[in-house]
């Protein structure tokens, strides 16, 4: 295997993980049906929200019923185009007239209500707030609904989907609908407005023509006027004096038949009825007028305020109105001839105008008369354009058509788009999934235990032996689970134990190598400890010194927890004294004598506690007594072990740390926290002498106690006696 295959089989270790997710499944389950259980909630409470769509083609080029052409249009004006409409949909105008088309403020979906807010006030019994005004109430149901509605383009094409949400699906519907026929009435308002603009600008174009026009008419009828007897005199034209002769009676008859209009008028607006028979010289109008006289002399002959009063003047006023329609109706036939006479005179002008410019006369008139109309000819087809554009454009404003229309209308969904149960709930399981994972890594890693080597050699940053396996005590053969070293020797537990002592030898051989200490004779001295009590740390450090002894080791163990001695019980030892009691009086001689015991199954001497010290433990181990105890040790033993109290709890094992060669720190399966076992090795490495390794052992580690792996082969040790 490649160095860096080997890297990365350490970064990433799939079976400690899959390892990890077993152990922890009960958590992931749990946040799994929790999450399940708050979407399924959630769908069971929330409300069920429809969207209805209708789709909108977009005609790039303009319509229009007065011109077919149409211009070509590149794609990228047609995309742009086709955005401009999406972004003009969504525009509060467009909302806005659905909002008062549809009445949205008195809607109970769409209109304003008491927020939570109102509703708890209202139940405490305080005043209601104020109601918002009308502009401001607008506002509110103009945003609520502008957040319903959705529009977007169909990918390039030039379709638009126009969605609208509502908790009914008819309503939902029917508002899409109104939205786009909203959309497709403001497009065609904008065209229409837009040529009633150009109209309305036009006109005063056309004003300006038109006096243009009759200035340069004027003009030409002023000069034939003015030069029409020099260019007779001089051409000698029959023709033109006849035509003259014509016109001047023409002018006469014209004039006289507006100046009776005028006076006609004038009688009509001062209702002198006299004058107008007179002047009209109409028989029925005569008859009406005769009618009057005779009721108003009936009227100075009655009473005032009397039945007769009242009826003569009703029908006076009946006679009244007869009478204007009459007169109106006569000066109307009166101006209709007086706009005869106008036009003939008219008439006798252009023909006197042609024949003049068709007909031999002095150079110098012609040409000024024909400059004059030159400039006639100019002004009459200015006015003339402009007046066919300006009707042009009121028929283009009466005809208009939308650009866009409505391809397919919303019809009411069957389902509601919102919530998705499927969606949510598979969302809900991933979630709830992914939340239960990531407790497990921070529970595995942060807040639980240590349960794995790789998890251990982590939090530690030292080497972990071995994981030394969980297995059942046998209280008819042993005493304490630390007998299976001599009892069954070739069992996981045994097995676990015998690696931890390989470790320590390796690490021994290792410094002797390097020099650390040379060809050093005297034993070595091995502490073993632990973060919190209840870790296995003595039934560890028997085993161990078992293991050693049975590698021919002349072996010493020292149960150095004064507070809390535990060894003696395991080994069944009943002692009146211990070492404590040595410790505080070194020189007795008894006391001596009865420290250092045998074990009963193996080679291992011990020196035992008997009971809770009396005296402040940390003096004895940090005295003299105990340094010479060490020093005797490392001279009669080639291997030392203490067994040390808790590092966290107490202060007793911080002295013996420093005695150590190997420091081996045994750690709980999933019980010793993290963060307990961070803080004992911050003790560790301020008191261990420098150089001095700390090896860690992970002890009653569950699910290994009948099977090992080696060598790549798989090995089944059964105890037969279990």
């Amino acid at each position: 295997m490649t160095p860096q295959n080997q890297e990365l089989e350490q970064e990433i270790d799939v079976k400690a993980i899959v390892a990890l997710l077993r152990r922890q499944a009960w958590l992931i389950g749990l946040s799994a049906l929790l999450v399940l259980a708050i979407a399924a909630a959630y769908l069971v409470t929330a409300r069920p929200i429809y969207t209805a769509t209708a789709l909108v083609l977009v005609d790039p080029n303009s319509k229009s019923l007065v011109y077919s052409d149409s211009a070509n249009i590149s794609g990228a004006s047609e995309n742009a185009r086709v955005d401009s409409e999406v972004e003009i949909l969504r525009t509060p105008s467009v909302a806005l007239a659905v909002v008062r088309d549809e009445n949205l403020i008195a809607d109970p979906e769409f209109g304003p209500s008491l927020s939570l807010g109102d509703k708890v006030r209202q139940a405490l019994g305080f005043v209601p707030r104020q109601d918002a005004d009308g502009d401001t109430l607008v506002k509110s149901v103009l945003v609520g609904f502008m957040n319903s509605v959705e529009v977007r383009r169909r990918g390039i094409t030039y379709l638009i989907g126009v969605s609208v949400r509502s908790e009914s699906p008819d309503r939902a519907a029917k508002l899409a609908n109104a939205l786009t026929q909203a959309y497709i009435a403001a497009q065609v308002e904008s065209k229409i407005s837009a040529s009633l603009t150009a109209r309305d600008k036009l006109q005063g174009q056309i004003a300006a023509a038109q006096s243009t026009l009759s200035q340069s008419e004027g003009a030409i009828d002023g000069f034939i006027d003015k030069n029409l007897a020099r260019i007779e005199a001089e051409s000698g034209r029959a023709d033109i004096e006849a035509l003259r002769v014509a016109l001047t009676n023409a002018d006469s008859k014209r004039l006289a038949a507006e100046v009776r209009v005028q006076e006609l008028r004038s009688q009509f607006q001062a209702r002198d009825w006299a004058s107008l028979t007179a002047g009209l010289g109409d028989t029925a109008l005569a008859s009406l007028q005769t009618q009057r006289e005779t009721l108003q002399r009936q009227l100075a002959g009655v009473p005032i305020g009397s039945a007769d009063d009242v009826n003569l003047r009703a029908a006076l006023e009946q006679l009244d109105a007869r009478q204007q329609e009459r007169v109106a109706s006569v000066i109307a036939n009166v101006e209709g001839e007086a706009g005869a006479l106008a036009q003939s005179t008219q008439d006798l002008r252009g023909q006197i105008r042609e024949t003049l410019l068709s007909g031999t006369i002095p150079s110098q008139i012609l040409t000024e008369l024909y400059g004059l109309q030159q400039e006639a000819t100019i002004a009459r087809n200015q006015y003339n354009l402009l007046l066919s554009r300006m009707r042009e454009l009121e028929i283009q404003a009466a005809v208009q058509i939308a650009d866009s229309r409505v391809v397919s209308p919303a019809l009411p969904p069957n389902a509601p788009s919102y919530p998705n149960k499927r969606m949510v709930l598979a969302l809900a399981l991933v979630a709830g999934l992914g939340l239960g994972i990531g407790l497990a890594f921070l529970n595995e890693y942060y807040i639980g235990g240590i349960t794995t080597e790789n998890q251990l050699r982590d939090v530690l940053h030292a080497r972990v032996a071995t994981a030394i396996p969980l297995i059942p005590l046998k209280p008819e053969t042993q005493r304490s689970i630390a007998d299976a070293v001599v009892t069954d020797p070739l069992s996981p537990y045994s097995e676990s134990i015998r690696r931890l002592r390989a470790t320590i030898d390796l690490s021994a051989r290792a410094e002797r190598v390097a020099g650390a200490e040379g060809e050093a004779k005297e034993g070595r001295v091995i502490v073993v400890t632990s973060s919190i009590p209840a870790e296995g740390k003595s039934t560890t450090a028997l085993a161990l010194a078992r293991a050693f002894a049975q590698a021919n080791r002349r072996v010493l163990l020292i149960d150095a927890d004064l507070r809390k001695p535990t060894l003696h019980k395991l080994l069944g030892f009943q002692s009146a004294h211990g070492l404590a009691d040595w410790l505080q009086d070194p020189s007795d001689e008894a006391l001596g004598q009865e420290l250092i015991v045998k074990d009963s199954i193996s080679t291992v001497s011990l020196a035992l506690g008997a009971g809770r010290a009396h005296a402040e433990t940390d003096q004895l181990l940090g005295g003299g007594a105990f340094a010479t105890l060490m020093q005797m040790a490392r001279g009669a033993f080639d291997i030392t072990i203490i067994d040390t109290p808790p590092l966290l709890p107490v202060v007793d094992a911080r002295y013996l740390v420093g005695y150590g060669d190997t420091l081996v720190m045994v750690v709980r399966f999933g019980v010793t926290g993290q963060s307990d076992v961070r803080s004992a090795m911050a003790i560790l490495n301020d008191s261990k002498n420098p150089g001095t390794e700390v090896i860690a052992a992970l002890n009653h580690q569950p699910g290994s106690a009948k099977s090992y792996r080696y060598s790549g082969y798989y090995t089944d040790y059964t105890d037969d006696t279990a």
